[in-house]
């Protein structure tokens, strides 16, 4: 998903960013918010994320927890290339249990066409419960294609999952999902929204805002 919303464009210089993002899905009628805070130094990025929700999923009514997370990262410019090469390592804590996510991302921009970039990932997804149930393990496949104009971003992300021995979607072990994004800067804030096609969520709508310092 678009955990952090992909669409590159061009924003404050600082390297500080706080972020609030709500999300509706409208199959089930549930409501979940985040707030997500980042930094980097030097080539090093690292965020911290916490995660809630109503009890029933309504709309911020009876509000409890419903997770964290916690990115880190590094970001390596190839010399004398166009490419970014990006590992990384998710951790995701829940109730439930905890789900580690190492992960490599590459990415171009292009000199031709100003503001586009494209970029892929590979994210192994190791699932562990709390309760001592086996853990699940999953494959990701991420591909992303941005695209920046002055103040205006313009994202769009594909998601392929593939789960080791044990069912996802359909009764097969493969589901997928589908993102659009777009936001605009203005200043140090930029709101955007995303709406996605999330297998048996087909439609999940999400807005947001990031504050840059």
């Amino acid at each position: 998903m678009l955990t952090a919303c992909t669409v590159a464009i061009s924003l404050p210089s600082s390297a500080t960013s706080l972020g609030v993002r709500h999300e509706y899905k409208s199959h089930t009628e549930q409501h979940a918010t985040q707030i997500k805070m980042g930094d980097s130094i030097g080539n090093f990025y690292f965020s911290g994320e916490l995660k809630f929700k109503g009890a029933d999923g309504d709309f911020m009514k009876d509000l409890k927890n419903n997770g964290w997370e916690l990115d880190l990262g590094y970001r390596y410019k190839v010399d004398g290339t166009n490419w970014t090469i990006q590992p990384g390592m998710p951790i995701e804590g829940r109730e439930s249990g905890m789900t580690y996510k190492p992960q490599l991302r590459a990415t171009y921009e292009f000199e031709s066409v100003a503001g586009l970039n494209v970029s892929a990932r590979y994210r192994y997804d190791i699932k562990t419960y709390s309760t001592g149930e086996s853990t699940e393990l999953r494959h990701r496949l991420t591909a992303n294609v941005n695209y920046a104009y002055a103040d205006w971003g313009f994202g769009f992300e594909g998601n392929y999952y593939n789960a080791d021995g044990y069912k996802l979607y359909n009764n097969t072990e493969e589901d997928y999902e589908l993102n659009l994004t777009a936001r605009r800067v203005i200043g140090s804030w930029a709101p955007y929204v995303e709406f996605g096609d999330v297998s048996t969520n087909p439609e999940r709508s999400r807005v947001g805002v990031t504050y840059s310092f």
